[in-house]
C-alpha cells in the first residue's frame, strides 16, 4: 500500500481515492509542472517586455511627405493594374524613396504595390534600394541583409502574412536594431531590438509556446496550445480535490495540522492550497486565450458586413479619388480611400494631424474624423436586422477605455444594438474601420481572459505598483508550487527509472 492509499483512509473505514486518479495527476504532473513553472515565470517577463511590435505611429513619423507632382496614375488605375479579385479592402498612397507608392491590399492575399508615377509594379528587390528604405528610417548605417524569407521567430505571427516575404536587415547601431522589409510594398512592417529579443526568449516564447519552427504552422500551434492548457487544467483540478482530500485527512487525525506529509511533498501541499484558487484561474484564462471561436464570440466582423458598412467596393470609391483633388491637397505622408455608408472618402494624414473628406461629387472636407451619422448609418447597413438603441462616442469613464488589452481609443464610437446577443459594434472615426464587435458572449470573455490572468480590471490594472506587487506576489507564488511538483516529480521519475534497471539486471 502506497503513502497516497495509506493517508487516504479515513473514519476508520476503508474508503481510498482511487490511485488511477493519484497516478494520472502524478505522472501528468511530471511535464506539465516544468511547463507551469515557465509559464509563470516568463509571465513576469511579459509584464514589463511585451511582444516587439513597431507601432504605426512610428512608422507614420518616419515617413516621408508624398510627391503629389509626380503623381500621373490614378487610385482607380493602380488598382485596375492589379486587378479587383479578390475585392480590395485597402488603397493608400505613401512615399518611397522619395517616390508616390500605391499599396493595396486585396482581401485574403498578398499586398501589392505599384509606383504613382508610372503604373509599374514596385516590389523591393535592389540590394541599393533595401539599404537606403532601411537607413532612412533607422537613421543608422546596414550591417548586413538577409533574405527574402517567410518566416523568422519575431515575423512569425500570421498577421505579418500578407507581407511575406521580408528582407532582415540588421542595423549598426548601438541597440542591435533588426529592421523587417516587405519585399512586395518596401514598408518597414517590423522591428526588433537586442535587449527586446533576449527577454523575449524567456519572456513570450517560453510563455506562448512560440518557437518558429512550430508557430509558422497556426493549427497546429493552436492545437498543440490548447490541450496542453486543456491538460495543466485537469492536473490541478485532480491536484485541488487530492490537496483538499488530504487536508481533510490531517484535520481528522490530528486536528492541528493540514498537511500530514513530509519534506517536498508537504511544501508543495500547502502551497497548493494556498495558491490553487490562483494558479486555476491563471491556467483556466491562459486556456481561454487559445478559444478562438470554440466557446466564445469572435471580436472581429464578418467580410459581409464589412462590406455593407462600406456600402460600397473601394474599387468604385477610389473612382472619385483624381489627380486634380490630390493636386489641391495640402502637403501629406498618406493618402487612405475609404467607404462608409456608400459614401467615399478620403483620409489625408501629416504632420499636421488629420483631414477627412468626401468625395462624391466633388472634395468636401468634413473634419479630423468621419462624421457620426455617416458612421451609424453604415452600422445600420451592416446589420439590417438590428436597430441602434444607443450610439455615440465611447466617454472616458467606460470600463474599457480604462483597462490595458481590449482598450478602446478615443475616436472610438460604440453603437449598441437591440438584437438578442446584446452586440456593441465598435468603430474608430478616425481609420472608418470597425474596430471590434463584442456581444454579450464576448464581453464575458474579455473579463474571463484578460480579467483573470492579468487582473486587468479597471479598479487594479491602472493603480501602480500596486497591480505589480499582487501580480508579481501571485507569479512567485504560482512559480514556486510548480517548482515543488516539478521536483517530486522528477524524482518519482528517476526511482522508477532506477527500479526498471534494477528489474532488468
Amino acid at each position: 500500500m502506497t503513502g497516497f492509499q495509506r493517508q487516504a483512509r479515513h473514519n476508520g473505514g476503508r474508503v481510498r481515492t482511487p490511485t488511477q486518479i493519484v497516478a494520472i495527476h502524478r505522472w501528468l504532473g511530471v511535464v506539465l509542472c516544468l511547463f507551469m513553472a515557465a509559464w509563470f515565470a516568463s509571465g513576469a517577463v511579459l509584464m514589463y517586455v511585451p511582444f516587439p511590435a513597431l507601432p504605426a505611429a512610428e512608422r507614420f513619423a518616419r515617413a516621408g511627405d508624398v510627391d503629389v507632382s509626380a503623381v500621373s496614375v490614378t487610385p482607380a488605375e493602380a488598382i485596375r493594374a492589379i486587378g479587383s479579385s479578390p475585392p480590395i479592402t485597402s488603397v493608400r498612397l505613401v512615399d518611397r524613396l522619395g517616390r508616390p507608392l500605391y499599396v493595396l491590399q486585396p482581401r485574403g492575399s498578398a499586398v501589392s504595390a505599384v509606383w504613382a508615377d508610372d503604373g509599374s509594379p514596385a516590389p523591393l528587390q535592389s540590394q541599393e534600394d533595401i539599404r537606403r528604405v532601411a537607413e532612412h528610417f533607422a537613421g543608422a548605417k546596414v550591417n548586413r541583409i538577409d533574405g527574402p524569407l517567410d518566416f523568422d521567430q519575431w515575423i512569425v505571427h500570421q498577421g505579418f502574412d500578407s507581407g511575406r516575404p521580408y528582407f532582415r536587415v540588421q542595423m549598426d547601431d548601438d541597440a542591435g536594431t533588426v529592421l523587417y522589409v516587405c519585399v512586395r510594398s518596401g514598408e518597414v512592417l517590423q522591428r526588433t531590438r537586442r535587449v527586446e529579443r533576449a527577454w523575449n526568449y524567456v519572456g513570450a516564447v517560453v510563455h506562448w509556446i512560440y518557437p518558429t519552427v512550430l508557430r509558422r504552422n497556426w493549427a497546429a500551434w493552436d492545437q498543440v496550445v490548447w490541450w496542453l492548457s486543456l491538460a495543466g487544467i485537469s492536473v490541478v483540478v485532480i491536484g485541488i480535490w487530492l490537496g483538499i482530500d488530504r487536508t481533510a485527512i490531517a484535520l481528522r487525525r490530528r486536528k492541528t495540522q493540514i498537511s500530514l506529509f513530509r519534506g517536498w511533498m508537504k511544501w508543495h501541499h500547502v502551497l497548493g492550497l494556498c495558491a490553487f484558487v490562483f494558479v486555476f484561474s491563471w491556467i483556466f484564462s491562459g486556456w481561454l486565450s487559445m478559444d478562438h471561436g470554440r466557446i466564445f464570440s469572435m471580436p472581429d466582423p464578418t467580410a459581409e458586413q464589412v462590406d455593407r458598412f462600406r456600402g460600397m467596393a473601394l474599387v468604385d470609391a477610389a473612382e472619385h479619388v483624381g489627380l486634380e483633388f490630390m493636386r489641391t491637397l495640402p502637403a501629406f505622408r498618406e493618402l487612405d480611400i475609404k467607404a462608409v455608408a456608400a459614401t467615399p472618402l478620403a483620409i489625408v494624414r501629416s504632420d499636421d494631424g488629420r483631414r477627412v473628406y468626401t468625395v462624391n461629387s466633388e472634395p468636401s472636407y468634413v473634419g479630423d474624423s468621419v462624421p457620426l451619422p455617416l458612421i451609424k448609418a453604415a452600422v445600420e447597413n451592416a446589420w439590417p436586422g438590428s436597430a441602434v438603441r444607443h450610439f455615440g462616442v465611447v466617454p472616458g469613464d467606460d470600463r474599457y477605455r480604462q483597462v490595458r488589452q481590449s482598450r478602446l481609443s478615443e475616436s472610438t464610437v460604440r453603437a449598441q444594438l437591440d438584437d438578442p446577443r446584446s452586440t456593441w459594434v465598435h468603430v474608430d472615426a478616425n481609420s472608418a474601420e470597425i474596430d471590434s464587435v463584442m456581444d454579450r458572449s464576448r464581453r464575458v470573455y474579455r473579463w474571463l481572459y484578460h480579467g483573470l490572468h492579468s487582473l486587468d480590471f479597471p479598479a487594479l490594472v491602472n493603480r501602480r505598483p500596486l497591480w505589480d506587487v499582487i501580480m508579481l506576489s501571485l507569479l512567485t507564488l504560482g512559480f514556486s508550487f510548480s517548482v515543488t511538483g516539478a521536483v517530486l516529480g522528477i524524482r518519482r521519475l528517476m526511482r522508477s527509472v532506477r527500479s526498471s534497471r534494477a528489474v532488468a539486471s
